[in-house]
């Protein structure tokens, strides 16, 4: 049996009864490595990566879902093998900041040579998860004004919170198989989150966050001269819901001693199985010099808005790349007789 065939085993023992909650997410996924899968630590080729993600959710700055990230990683080498180290922080401000998460976690990969075309990568993160809640934009039924007939939030309230924050440990592994080649590069990946299922609760009683998995595959294939056709997949699972978000991008190659060596432009949709369709996604970036540059644009098609925080999106990202320096194997030179 192929390596890769083994992979896909391992995926649907583990999937079958697994489904995706609302989490921390870009819609431009693959533009933000550490958060798409900790197998990506490293995944890349050059001494060191800076990524840095930012995306607004809603109609306006004040009143808006906005999320960003900031990682780093770089790769290590030793008896000619790669593993890799890295460090993201994720920063997410729902509506109104109503609810703030802060998590920051350390994230490790190695990476298999399973034949001379093909790799598995293994990944882990393990963090600290920050969340608190803010009343100050919100009012409570106790503040409804019966002679206005709104909520009034001058009006005292007598609800009591207590424990406005919570603390706790998560861990994440992941796993990936690629395999590259002249005309054609694939990527197969799965991801686990939350695995030691930490326990989330503000008030009374227990809720433990159950287990989110991620899916997600990407090929690249070059069409004709310098021009590529790249589709990508996530499908994203957890307890009682799930997410799916499929396209392409079609690009060009420019030569390597450009400033600007990439660019593409794409679409992704977003829905998912037995759910309505969320939205289209429109992406474009480019390569400059050592910097990936990337836009996306959530354009929403459901027609069931619910409120002002849940319309169209925007995303941006740069990511720079120190070009590959060090010495990836060492041989002690020996005169021959």
């Amino acid at each position: 049996m192929k390596p890769y065939q083994i992979f896909i085993i391992i995926i649907l023992l583990i999937c079958p009864n697994i489904l995706y909650a609302q989490d921390i997410h870009f819609s431009n996924y693959y533009m933000s490595p550490l958060s798409l899968n900790p197998a990506n630590t490293g995944n890349y080729s050059g001494n060191w990566r800076l990524m840095n993600n930012y995306r607004q959710q809603g109609d306006n700055l004040t009143n808006s879902y906005t999320t960003s990230s900031l990682a780093f990683d770089h790769p290590v080498y030793f008896r000619n093998e790669k593993a890799s180290l890295g460090l993201i922080y994720i920063y997410d401000n729902s509506a109104n900041n109503t609810l703030l998460a802060n998590k920051i976690y350390l994230s490790a990969g190695y990476f298999l040579k399973i034949t001379s075309q093909s790799y598995l990568h293994i990944g882990f993160q393990g963090g600290f998860v920050h969340k608190r809640y803010s009343l100050s934009g919100l009012t409570l039924p106790d503040q409804f004004d019966m002679s206005q007939g709104v909520f009034n939030p001058q009006i005292s309230t007598q609800e009591s919170f207590e424990n406005q924050s919570l603390y706790y440990l998560d861990f994440n592994w992941g796993l990936i198989w690629s395999r590259k080649a002249a005309a054609l590069n694939t990527e197969l990946g799965i991801a686990m989150f939350h695995f030691n299922q930490p326990e989330e609760v503000f008030f009374e009683g227990k809720n433990r966050l159950e287990p989110r998995y991620q899916i997600h595959a990407l090929a690249k294939k070059k069409i004709s001269g310098h021009l590529y056709l790249r589709p990508k997949a996530l499908f994203a699972i957890d307890n009682h819901t799930n997410e799916l978000l499929v396209g392409a991008d079609i690009g060009l190659s420019l030569k390597e001693n450009e400033a600007f060596k990439d660019v593409y432009f794409g679409i992704h949709y977003r829905g998912g199985y037995n759910r309505i369709s969320d939205a289209l996604i429109f992406k474009t970036g480019f390569n400059y010099l050592d910097f990936d540059i990337a836009f996306a644009y959530d354009l929403e098609i459901s027609g069931q808005k619910i409120s002002n925080f849940t319309s169209n999106a925007f995303e941006v990202t740069i990511i720079f790349t120190r070009p590959e320096t060090s010495l990836k194997e060492r041989t002690i030179p020996c005169d021959i007789f």
